[in-house]
């Protein structure tokens, strides 16, 4: 056992957040926690991390667990260089390394005709550090920070920026990558795929599962991304009605298991509720009869009986449904040569051609700031084009989702926000259709400046449904929604029979909405693809992994110069060309590493020997030859992962 909540009780005012929740965490276990916004996951996150102190009931820590959580991070601010400030999680190690290079200097010091039992004494204390260092990774911590940092989108040419002077989101990044490298027991993880695109998700999935494996890293997550569920997680727990629901596996088995154990325990409620019924009909006929002693009797098991309770729907009362106000063209939108960006910056993509026609549902995909806002935003001609048109079909009514939902009027009510795009609409009518999006009761008459994310969410969403719109512009409408108000978005969006062009990186999503995906790349460029996220990501893991007679026929590929009949175009044997020099390019780096990671140890290993200390100037051989071969180690382990990157995407890496 790491922790246990143990009957643990927490209200906020009148609102029972927790009542009675237990639940163990026990170690090598990485564990998603779900619920509907407000059912209090970030509350049982602030119990276990001591933040917030429960009504009742308890939690025991294990003696050495320790815990690392984004609620605890140091705010990066300040001159501090980005690189020192997430290396500095590793602080332990630092420490290691900082005692080694004081012991060899004085070792180095004694070097010179000092006293030889105290010389040895400091020769066993350097082994024993060193090998304390060794144990703990301390040679692969500066290549640890390197990955980290380019794992989670923080590239090379920011390492040495001031914190202070970082962007919101790149603070935000580089607190994730600074908790990776802690040495915690748990990590307590809130929303951490925020801020991250599909590659920074993807790289936080292999590092987690990678060190669940390899160290039995244990985490407590909060995520409304269901794909990163089913990736790290290996439990669920669910925050319903004020109690913690346990269910093994990932997120696609924890919705199976709980649909199957729901079913189970309302057939047994209502057997239960039925045989209470005779009994108590039994009871009022016969306590005052010939069998009172049996009434009395069963009055009294009645009594001692455990209710069953019957499953309780925990799921958002909302109900999107959206209604066109007419029916579009076959031709929605025609993009011819678009170009989008801003006078003062330039473009940010290379011209754009596409036919949308009714039904097509566009997803845009690449990673973060490379213009999918930009261009969403030129499609709904809330930007102009540098050059080139977009130009909508017949009867198009174009309904534009804002992830910052700068359209929501911050200062009028929710009723308001919707009465303004009807003046004829009368108040009752206004409320049953906010109703529908689960604002009930005065919630209607609340500023929008003091709702929640999720709440500004829904109401944006409400809006674009009341206008009847036949063309959908969503961008990222997922942020912000718990996964209950997710798939009823799904469900919404996979009826609608109109057009959709969206941004999002909740590859679930993207699977179940997208019949097309419009990829960004590098420089710009941009490429269509037919189907979902799963069929663009089955596709590159074909490109990249030849079937056996594409092996078979590797030496035999023909020269450019004199092509066969049956041999693949020449783009695609470019694209196979490219690959093995890749993969070639990507083995010589590894081996590289290793013989540089093994010439750091040795080096390391010389300089605890004797005869190095005793020779002053050997000694600052060796350390200016180790450093050199650390400073070679950082940058062939930084070209590796530009190597990976671009096999992964099919870019030539030089020679």
């Amino acid at each position: 056992m790491l922790y246990r909540l143990e009957n643990v009780r927490k209200s906020f005012g009148t609102k029972d957040v927790l009542v009675d929740a237990t639940w163990q965490h026990d170690p090598g276990r990485i564990v998603g926690l779900v619920g509907r916004n407000g059912a209090g996951k970030s509350t049982v996150l602030k119990i276990v991390l001591g933040l917030v102190e429960p009504d009742g009931g308890k939690l025991h820590v294990a003696g050495g667990t320790t815990f690392a959580s984004l609620d605890q991070a140091v705010e990066p601010e300040g001159d501090e260089p980005l690189r020192a400030f997430v290396a500095r999680a590793q602080e332990p190690l630092l420490a290691l390394e900082r005692e080694m290079r004081r012991l060899e200097e004085a070792i180095a010091a004694h070097g010179a005709g000092g006293d030889r039992a105290a010389l040895d004494v400091l020769l066993a204390e350097h082994d024993e550090v060193r090998e304390h260092f060794e144990r703990a990774g301390g040679y692969e911590a500066d290549a640890r920070v390197d990955r980290v940092l380019m794992g989670v989108g923080l590239d090379r040419a920011l390492w040495e920026r001031p914190v202070g002077a970082l962007s919101g989101g790149q603070k935000h990044r580089a607190q994730i990558g600074r908790l990776l490298l802690t040495d915690a027991s748990v990590l307590l993880l809130d929303e951490p795929t925020n801020h991250l695109d599909v590659a920074g998700i993807e790289f936080l999935e292999g590092w987690l599962v990678e060190r669940k494996t390899g160290a039995g890293l244990s985490a407590l997550v909060v995520s409304h991304d269901r794909r990163f569920l089913d990736a790290v997680a290996d439990r669920i727990v669910e925050v319903a009605h004020g109690r913690l629901e346990d269910y093994p596996g990932d997120y696609a088995t924890y919705r199976k298991l709980k649909a199957e154990r729901d079913r189970l325990r309302a057939k047994e409620a209502e057997k239960q509720r039925q045989m209470i019924e005779r009994t108590e009909e039994f009871i009022r006929r016969n306590i005052a009869g010939q069998k009172t002693k049996q009434a009395r009797s069963r009055r009294t098991m009645l009594a001692r009986i455990e209710r069953i309770e019957a499953p309780r729907d925990d799921a958002n009362d909302v109900s999107i449904r959206f209604e066109e106000a007419r029916v579009s063209g076959g031709r929605v939108l025609e993009a011819k040569k678009l170009v989008p960006g801003y006078k003062e910056t330039g473009p940010l993509l290379q011209p754009v051609s596409l036919l949308l026609r009714r039904g097509d549902r566009l997803a845009l995909w690449g990673p973060n700031g490379c213009g999918k806002t930009t261009l969403l935003k030129t499609l709904a001609r809330v930007l102009p084009p540098l050059s080139g048109s977009a130009l909508p079909g017949t009867g198009v009514l174009t309904g534009y989702y804002d992830q910052e939902m700068g359209d929501l009027p911050v200062q009028a009510t929710a009723l308001d926000a919707v009465m303004d795009l009807d003046p004829t609409m009368k108040e009752n009518e206004a409320r049953d259709f906010l109703a529908l999006f689960d604002f009930r009761g005065d919630e209607v008459f609340q500023r929008i400046a003091t709702f929640s994310g999720g709440e500004k969410g829904r109401l944006s969403l409400a809006r674009i449904v009341f206008g009847g719109a036949n063309f959908l512009l969503l961008d990222e409408p997922t942020n912000h929604l718990d996964l209950d108000a997710r798939e009823q978005l799904e469900d919404a969006l996979a009826d609608f029979e109109g057009a959709i062009v969206f941004v999002s990186h909740d590859r679930w999503f993207v699977d179940r909405i997208a019949t097309q995906i419009l990829e960004i790349g590098p420089g710009g460029a941009t490429e269509l693809h037919d189907g979902n996220y799963s069929d663009l990501l089955k596709r590159k893991k074909e490109r990249l992994a030849p079937s056996k007679a594409d092996l078979a026929a590797r030496d035999d590929l023909p020269h450019p110069s004199s092509p066969s009949k049956k041999s693949s175009s020449s783009s695609d044997k470019a694209a196979e060309r490219r690959r093995l020099k890749n993969e070639r390019i990507l083995a010589a780096l590894e081996e590289e590493i290793s013989r540089l990671e093994e010439e750091v140890r040795n080096l390391d290993l010389s300089l605890s020997n004797p005869d190095v200390f005793r020779d002053g100037e050997k000694a600052r051989q060796v350390n200016a030859a180790r450093e050199h071969a650390r400073k070679t180690l950082e940058a062939k382990m930084w070209e590796w992962e530009e190597t990976s990157r671009k096999l992964q995407v099919g870019e030539q890496v030089p020679a």
